[in-house]
């Protein structure tokens, strides 16, 4: 007896799980990833692809500089 109870209780944990599970999948939002990914300002993208030079680039230092301060959201001045 004791085992019939455990195995439907386990048989039913399964079957909500399934369905929570469904439903999550067609109720999840359908966005394109395109949308999704962030613009990348030019000059930060210039000096990614200038490498190690770009440490002694004084406009790349700035770009990073107002980069950062975009993120951590201070003013860029």
């Amino acid at each position: 007896m004791r085992r019939a109870v455990v195995w439907s209780l386990a048989a039913w944990m399964v079957l909500i799980a399934g369905f929570l599970a469904v439903r999550a999948a067609k109720t999840a939002p359908q966005t394109p990833a395109a949308a999704s990914v962030a613009r990348v300002d030019p000059a930060l993208a210039k000096c990614r692809a200038a490498g190690e030079a770009a440490a002694r680039d004084p406009a790349c230092l700035e770009a990073w500089r107002a980069a950062r301060a975009r993120f951590f959201g201070r003013p860029t001045s």
